[in-house]
């Protein structure tokens, strides 16, 4: 079996991106505010999901595609009539891409409001009950509503990378390159979060709610704001992942993926650091790709179905992790609320300041020392 050193390096770019944009999302809500959520799925697939099923029918009909009365029936159809259109028009097919991810960030968010409303209240550990199981519900549902993404058997996205397809591989390099801009954008806003007062007042609720209440703190308001906010994150990587592979299905997005794999690099990588996170999902997405290639050459050496060999692996590693480094790789530290070397700046101010007080408090007190200084040269 050949080795494409390029494709692997493209196809573990965009993993990852995905994989960090989600788990620095898990992180804000289970690191720093101590929201175990464990129904991530259900906002991805949101996201995905309106994303797919409204900029379909919406190109068809800007296109003036005739839809006979049933869009997901006749999606086979439609899509090779739309893609060669997307492909002629640029502004246009970046125009859907911003529709998708304003869908996605919006019904997001929305999704994560109405979980966090009657689940917000509850214990930590009723709370992430409460989410795994929405989620599930909301995949049964997108399983058994036709009209929305076609049921179990899912529907094609229109191409709005199709401009892309200039050579081999070039497609996905530019969506890598939307897709680390996104995920940076991401890692910058959350590390923004942790160094700001809003971070503290986060851990201060997550340690201790009656003492973050004392002293004036709406805990149920800012655990759901944040919720919200990374739900609406959340749906945007759904979006993204949508338009790359160009289709959408009630299985396309399992809660193995993207409920327990995104738990497992958040906690291999370190809670409530973001640094750790993206150390994090890089181990885990190169570990995960590298397996991956290499496993069917061990199918002779193992008592099972190479298959299973990524979770058991998978699932060893976060049992060592627990075991030796329950903090992760990088646990959690103070956040600096200013710049490292501003803070150095400030404190070598400080020692100036202090040193040039003392001098002059002991020439001030110490008659010897300014007799010394008013006979010495040059002085009157």
């Amino acid at each position: 079996m050949s080795f494409d050193i390029a494709i692997f390096l493209v196809d573990f770019g965009t993993i990852y991106t995905l994989y960090l944009a989600v788990s620095l999302t898990l992180n804000l809500e289970a690191g720093f505010a101590g929201v175990p959520n464990f129904g991530k799925v259900m906002f991805v697939a949101g996201g995905a999901a309106i994303a797919g099923s409204v900029c379909g029918r919406l190109s068809a009909i800007i296109l003036g595609l005739n839809t006979y009365g049933n869009y997901n029936s006749h999606v086979p159809l439609l899509i090779t009539e739309i893609n060669p259109l997307l492909r002629n028009n640029i502004p246009f097919s970046l125009a859907l891409l911003a529709l998708g991810i304003l869908l996605a960030a919006g019904i997001g968010s929305a999704m994560g409001f109405l979980a966090s409303y009657p689940a917000i209240k509850l214990r930590e550990d009723y709370l992430g009950m409460l989410l795994l199981g929405a989620a599930q519900l909301f995949q049964i549902f997108l399983g058994g509503f036709e009209p929305l993404i076609g049921g179990t058997q899912g529907i094609e996205v229109p191409d709005v990378f199709g401009w892309a397809d200039l050579g081999v591989g070039v497609r996905d390099l530019i969506i890598l390159c939307f897709l680390a801009a996104f995920a940076l954008i991401v890692y910058l806003y959350v590390e923004r979060v942790a160094r700001s007062p809003l971070g503290r007042t986060l851990r201060a609720v997550r340690d201790n709610e009656t003492a973050s209440r004392a002293l004036g703190k709406n805990d149920v308001a800012i655990r759901r704001n944040v919720i919200i906010v990374a739900s609406a994150i959340s749906g945007v990587a759904g979006a993204m992942l949508t338009f790359y592979v160009g289709s959408v299905g009630s299985e396309t997005w399992t809660r193995i993926e993207w409920t327990f794999w995104i738990w497992v690099i958040v906690i291999i990588g370190g809670a409530a650091n973001n640094a750790g996170v993206a150390l994090g999902a890089f181990s885990f997405t190169f570990l995960f790709k590298v397996v991956d290639q290499v496993k069917y050459q061990f199918s002779s050496y193992i008592p099972f179905d190479v298959n299973w060999l990524e979770y058991i692996l998978f699932a060893s590693l976060l049992i060592l992790i627990l075991t030796f480094r329950p903090g992760g790789i990088l646990p959690e530290k103070s956040s600096l609320t200013l710049p490292p070397m501003q803070v150095q700046g400030i404190m070598e101010g400080r020692r100036t300041s202090t040193e040039s007080s003392i001098k002059e408090q002991t020439l001030e007190f110490d008659p010897s020392s300014r007799k010394s200084e008013l006979s010495s040269p040059g002085k009157s």
